[in-house]
Order: C-alpha cells, then sequence, then structure tokens
C-alpha cells in the first residue's frame, strides 16, 4: 500500500467519525480541562470546512477545524489535529502555532469582526508508542532567563490513546466505536477486539442508513490498514456482534472492499507459496466457531467434514453461514 493511499485511509476515517456531532462533543466534554469545557456552549458546536495544514505535512496528519460560542456569546475556535504517525512528534507544538495564526489571520480580514477568539488546540494521538513531546510551546525554544518574555507560549490538549483506558463512554457508542479503532487499528489485539467493537454499533440510535454508512466506514479503514486482520475474522466479529440483517448488509462491502485493496489477491499469491494449509487450518477454525455461536456444539461428522474440505468449499460454507437459517441450511445451500 502507498503512503497516499494509506494517508487516505485515515483521513477518511477521520473526518467521517470526527465530523459527526455524537463523536465531536462527547470528545471535547471529555479531554477539554474542566474548567475550559464549563464556558462552553457544546450545544452551537460546527464543524468549519477549512483545512490549515500544509499540504506537505498532509502524509500523516489531518486537521478539523470547529466553532461554537462561549456561554456568554463570544466565539471561540476548537481546533483538532489528528497525529497518526507511528512515532513521537516533537516538533508538533511548532506546526499547532503555525496553523493557530493562520486562523487568526484569517479572522483579521474578515470585516467588522471582534477581537480574536480564543482557539484550542488538540492534539489525537494514536502512534504505537506512548507520546513524549510534551503538551506546551515553550520547551521547544532554547531561551533562558529574561529571554523567556520575548517567547511566546501556549498548551494544547494531548489524547494519547496509548495511554488512554477508554473507560465511562458506554453511552457514547459512536466516540467509542472511533477511539477504539484508532488506539487499536495497528495493534495485534484488534483481531480479538472486533466483536466487542462491532456490538456498539447496535447502541447507534441513527437512522438505519446512517449506522450503514458508518459501519462501512469503519470496515473499510480495517481492510486498508490493519493488515493483522483477515477476512474472515471481520466478518466472523461481525456475525457474532451484529444481528443478521444488519450482517447481511455489509458483507457486500467487505467482499468489494478486499477486493479493492488487493488482500483477495495477496491470499491468493500466499497460497502460491506454500501457505495454503495454513490458510485452510485458520478458516477451518473460523467456521468452526461461527457455526457454534449460531447453532450450538457441531457433531463429530459436521468438524470432520470441515476439516476435509478445500478452501473454495470453505469459503462457500463460511458466506452461507452468515445467514443460514439452519445449520443444514449451511452445507445443503437451502
Amino acid at each position: 500500500m502507498t503512503d497516499n493511499t494509506l494517508r487516505q485511509a485515515h483521513d477518511r476515517f477521520f473526518r467521517h467519525s470526527f465530523g459527526h456531532p455524537e463523536v465531536s462533543e462527547p470528545f471535547f466534554q471529555r479531554y477539554l480541562p474542566p474548567e475550559v469545557s464549563e464556558r462552553l456552549d457544546f450545544s452551537s458546536l460546527r464543524p468549519e470546512q477549512d483545512s490549515f495544514v500544509d499540504p506537505q505535512l498532509a502524509d500523516h496528519r489531518t486537521d478539523l477545524l470547529f466553532s461554537l460560542r462561549q456561554h456568554d456569546g463570544t466565539p471561540a475556535r476548537i481546533y483538532l489535529l489528528l497525529e497518526h504517525k507511528s512515532y513521537d512528534a516533537p516538533w508538533v507544538g511548532l506546526q499547532l502555532l503555525d496553523y493557530l495564526v493562520r486562523i487568526w489571520m484569517r479572522e483579521q480580514q474578515a470585516p467588522d469582526t471582534p477581537p480574536l477568539p480564543p482557539i484550542l488546540g488538540m492534539v489525537l494521538y494514536h502512534g504505537e508508542e506512548s507520546w513524549s513531546g510534551g503538551s506546551r510551546f515553550a520547551p521547544l525554544v532554547a531561551a533562558p532567563g529574561p529571554l523567556a518574555a520575548f517567547t511566546p507560549d501556549f498548551r494544547f490538549v494531548l489524547c494519547d490513546l496509548c495511554r488512554e483506558q477508554l473507560d465511562g463512554l458506554q453511552q457514547r457508542a459512536r466516540l467509542a466505536i472511533a477511539l477504539q479503532v484508532l488506539k487499536f487499528i495497528r495493534s495485534n489485539e484488534l483481531p480479538v477486539r472486533l466483536p466487542e467493537i462491532f456490538s456498539l454499533f447496535q447502541q447507534l440510535a441513527d437512522h438505519r442508513d446512517n449506522v450503514l454508512a458508518y459501519l462501512s466506514t469503519v470496515v473499510r479503514y480495517i481492510a486498508a490498514v490493519a493488515g493483522q486482520v483477515d477476512r474472515w475474522t471481520l466478518e466472523a466479529a461481525i456475525a457474532k456482534a451484529l444481528p443478521v440483517d444488519l450482517g447481511e448488509n455489509i458483507m457486500p462491502t467487505i467482499a468489494e472492499t478486499w477486493k479493492q485493496e488487493g488482500r483477495q489477491e495477496g491470499r491468493q499469491e500466499g497460497r502460491q507459496e506454500g501457505r495454503q494449509e495454513g490458510l485452510q487450518e485458520h478458516a477451518c477454525l473460523v467456521l468452526g466457531k461461527l457455526l457454534r455461536q449460531r447453532f450450538g456444539p457441531l457433531s463429530g461428522e459436521i468438524e470432520r467434514r470441515i476439516e476435509a474440505a478445500d478452501q473454495a468449499t470453505l469459503d462457500d460454507w463460511f458466506d452461507r453461514a452468515l445467514t443460514a437459517k439452519s445449520l443444514e441450511g449451511v452445507f445443503s445451500g437451502g
């Protein structure tokens, strides 16, 4: 996968997730300092269309700007920067300063504006190692003693998903989905956490089409970025966690996405390289697990039939197992 394709996958998921008020509003309420949050009228929160990230830096970060009002009616801005590199970004304070100045310069050019609005900078980091770059600008400048008075300083809010436990989000399902997917997208924990993540979709109060649209966004992001997740594992997690009718609607998206991402072709190449036995063993295990989840314990005859099947037959049975009304229907096609 090219760096540009990877960036587009991150960007699409981030914007689709945090552009939704059921993600952005509880995120800000959770991570902004209480003394700041209590001054803000979150019912007025609106995403803006502008981006202030330098195009040369867009390969590893994405930004969103939100406007809202304080309770006294004066405007404010919240600037959320997604830092999605797998290593620390010690210069992020300098980058934020650049973005803040650009926003204020834009505000200055508008006619009849009040004094410049405050901007709250936030960084959402989901790299593989804990952040060590701090959350203030001044330490980036060597200005000892009296020189410090001539150096600007500000702090920003850091949400380091490596350290976050993500508890207390039971009533914030869409935010919980977004943060958990970001937290574990590169982790070997993701395959075992998928059923828990997908089960959260049942709590969404959106219209069904909106739920399916976000489910599709999550599936496409996982397929594009999470190389530790195969199609079998993804489909089995959905079958376990979601109602049959919702699972049925997303399966064509998974098949299409896997083909677009070249994952299916990669599996074929793997067979040609002598890994067919391992793939079939994995397929047998996942199929057996799915059948037991849906229909209960399997007989010895069924277990032996699964173990003796070739890969094409296993693929066919797995597709049927997602929607069949009985165990017999899986194997008979009825």
